[in-house]
């Protein structure tokens, strides 16, 4: 069995053989270049001084720890593969590559300004990771087609991406509420539903195919 017969080509999934292993290759040279890692990383006291303003697209490609940098790369490759089909399959294969990587620079600037805003006055914050982008690839899979059906083993009401995202949000709404967890919930909130949005404005007509799921939800 060849490789391409499980997984996709570069033609295929372009962005998942350049994001990916780009995300992964920073990571790594931000675990043993500490100048380098302090050069990318977004610190929000900064930004709202007019600094570093690059680091709101940059942070996202350097980690804390190998867990969090091997998994994340591993959802990009996958995710990037959902969005750029998705696109490709209502708008062409040149939308497709074009829109992608400006809906991927979106899904990391907009949920770190948002930490820009919630945290301008803590000098101590700082934050790295590609987890923004991830969710937010998440919310836009869920949303750019909502009708798709989908079963879930563990919930029997789950049969397309609309309950899905349902489901997601109250999943990311009580992961909320865990103290001390490390994890960055509010953003990663945020950055699922940037997605989710972001899904509605490429593809408008998705509005339109929810409301039958959502009145069917309703009864």
């Amino acid at each position: 069995m060849a490789f391409f017969d499980i997984f996709p080509t570069f033609v295929e999934s372009p962005y998942s053989y350049t994001v990916a292993p780009l995300v992964l290759i920073s990571g790594i040279i931000g675990f043993y270049r500490k100048s380098y890692f302090h050069a990318l990383l977004l610190h929000p006291y900064e930004i709202a001084q007019g600094k570093r303003i690059h680091t709101l697209l940059t942070s996202a490609f350097v980690h804390r720890n190998w867990a969090h940098l091997l998994f994340n790369s591993l959802l990009v490759y996958g995710l990037a593969y959902d969005m750029f089909g998705c696109i490709k399959q209502e708008n062409g294969y040149l939308a497709a590559t074009i829109a992608t990587p400006c809906l991927f620079a979106l899904l990391i600037i907009l949920p770190n300004s948002f930490q820009v805003w919630k945290q301008k006055a803590n000098f101590l914050f700082t934050s790295v990771g590609i987890s923004g982008l991830t969710l937010g690839l998440y919310g836009f899979g869920f949303f750019f087609f909502p009708e798709q059906k989908a079963d879930n083993m563990f919930i029997s009401w789950v049969s397309n991406s609309l309950e899905y995202w349902i489901v997601a949000t109250i999943f990311l709404f009580l992961v909320s509420f865990i103290p001390h967890s490390g994890i960055n919930r509010q953003l990663h909130i945020i950055a699922f539903h940037t997605g989710s949005l972001l899904a509605l404005i490429v593809r408008p007509e998705a509005i339109t195919e929810m409301w039958p799921l959502i009145l069917n939800l309703a009864h």
